[in-house]
Formats: C-alpha cells, structure tokens, sequence
C-alpha cells in the first residue's frame, strides 16, 4: 500500500463547510498557499495537496472560484497538475521493479 499527501488544511470540505470559506476567500487561500510553496520549491522539491470533492467545489456559486484557482496554479513554470494516480505512477516508474514489491519499511495506506 502507498500513501500520497492529503491535506485537511486545503480541503474544500474543510474550508467550505467547517470553516465558512467564500468562494473568494477559497481562491486567496489556494494562491498563497502556491505562492509559498511555489517559493520555498527553488531550494526542493515541494507537494501542495488541494483536496477536492464534487459535491462541494462544483456548487455553481463556488464552481468559477476553483477554475479560478486552478488557472493560477497551471499558470506558474514547473507545476505538475497530477491526480494521486499519477503521482503513484511516477513514484513506482522512478523506483522501478523495487516499487512493485511495495515500500521499504512495511507500507502505508493509501
């Protein structure tokens, strides 16, 4: 089993429901958490986990706010727009055949 970043943090459930979040405020919350990350990546790698859900990002009245958000992140050099799929796909064709016979210290969930 793998495990990928999940973020309670940038989570549209959390932010919307939990939190009260406009949609504005949802769209600045995703800008400075790239601009950030973003920033500190010049010096290694980095992971932003947006956690989204249809039921809630795609409300009509908060559904511009996240295309919004995601043509801020694609418009920045260098950001890989990836599902977790994806990013375990490239986990396991970085590691090759060690990867298919799972992580190295027991595993994780995914």
């Amino acid at each position: 089993m793998y495990s990928v970043p999940y973020s309670i943090e940038l989570n549209d459930v959390s932010l919307f429901v939990s939190r009260s979040y406009t949609g504005p405020q949802f769209l600045q919350a995703v800008r400075d958490q790239l601009d950030q990350i973003y920033e500190d990546s010049a010096e290694s790698g980095r992971v932003m986990a947006l956690c989204v859900h249809p039921f809630s990002v795609s409300q009509p009245f908060r559904h511009r706010y996240f295309d919004q958000a995601l043509e801020y992140i694609a418009g920045h050099e260098g950001v890989w727009l990836a599902t977790s799929d994806e990013i375990l796909d490239a986990y396991r064709a970085g590691r090759g055949a060690e990867a298919e016979a799972g992580p190295e210290r027991g595993g994780s969930s995914q």
